[in-house]
């Protein structure tokens, strides 16, 4: 392994640090900070960081975002204005490794809507490793006892979990139809403009007649955090790991999450550790390998 190899995989891993942060955020703040409030102040801030970064890129290719603004904004309704925001509304109802856990399994979604619609070949692998990723993330929200999942009740922030993963699913197929020629510096910029615009309403709302907005100094410090380092610096940070090492190595690195998000909810939030959540993680992180041993090189398929 090269240095460089070595400080890609390094700073993939500071991303899902930075990430599972968000995980612990949406769980840990939900009783004084709502969802809607969370979500718009995050791209907020986001939109505003990153636009003297993607400014003179987008004004030179806005053309090809006027060309494509029903894509666009499909893209930016989803990607932005819902899948984080049905995060944080999970977070009030279920605990930071659910969250972890289940939103882990979003790749694996990804592999197989892409075979559906003909994006990528469906093979065997990527089957029995969806199947594996689905009886883990399925071991997580029955707590332990799959049987049971027709007769319990299930826990509402579960369920928004798993409409929140298939959304990021669709949505991580969808982004293959981005006009080539558009850099993903004005492809963020416009996203992040278009997902903070519908989310103004939808915060307005909630800000009125739901709770207010805190501005306290700690506030901010969580506006900062999702909006900086979980929206812009972790991603920055990913594109580099996938530029240097390849996007299927970066993409199991995406599963030690679980793990970081564990590790910062015992810490922050004195969340307990239960055998499931460890069996879900083992099986989600197989199922992922499993469906990448093709392109790993590890098997031959014909």
């Amino acid at each position: 392994m090269t240095k460089k190899e070595l400080l890609a995989i390094l700073i993939a891993l500071s991303a899902c640090v930075i990430w599972s942060g968000n995980f612990v955020i949406a769980q840990g703040v939900n009783e004084w900070i709502k969802p809607f409030t969370l979500a718009f102040w995050r791209w907020l801030v986001a939109f505003i960081f990153i636009l003297p970064i993607g400014l003179k890129a987008t004004i030179k290719e806005w053309h090809l975002v006027r060309d494509n603004w029903k894509f666009m904004v499909v893209m930016g309704i989803i990607g932005i204005g819902f899948y984080n925001t049905l995060i944080y509304f999970a977070g009030q109802f279920t605990t930071t490794h659910h969250i972890a856990i289940v939103s882990a399994t979003a790749p694996i979604g990804t592999l197989v809507i892409a075979g559906i619609m003909g994006v990528e070949r469906l093979s065997r692998y990527k089957v029995l490793g969806a199947i594996c990723a689905f009886i883990g993330a399925l071991m997580v929200v029955t707590h332990g006892n799959p049987l049971t999942v027709f007769s319990q009740d299930w826990n509402n922030g579960d369920i928004i979990l798993i409409f929140s993963t298939l959304i990021w699913a669709a949505w991580s197929v969808a982004i293959t139809f981005k006009p080539k020629e558009m850099s993903t510096r004005t492809f963020l910029t416009a996203i992040m403009g278009i997902g903070t615009l519908f989310l103004l309403p939808c915060y307005l709302w909630e800000a009125t007649y739901v709770a207010p907005t805190p501005f306290t100094l700690e506030a901010w410090g969580i506006y900062a955090y999702v909006g900086i380092m979980a929206s812009v610096v972790a991603w920055f940070a990913w594109q580099y790991s996938v530029d240097n090492i390849g996007s299927v190595k970066t993409s199991l690195i995406y599963y030690s999450m679980p793990v970081f998000s564990g590790i910062l909810a015992i810490i922050i939030l004195d969340e307990p550790v239960e055998t499931y959540h460890i069996i879900g993680f083992v099986l989600v992180c197989s199922g992922i390998i499993i469906s990448n041993l093709r392109k790993l090189g590890i098997v031959k398929e014909k």
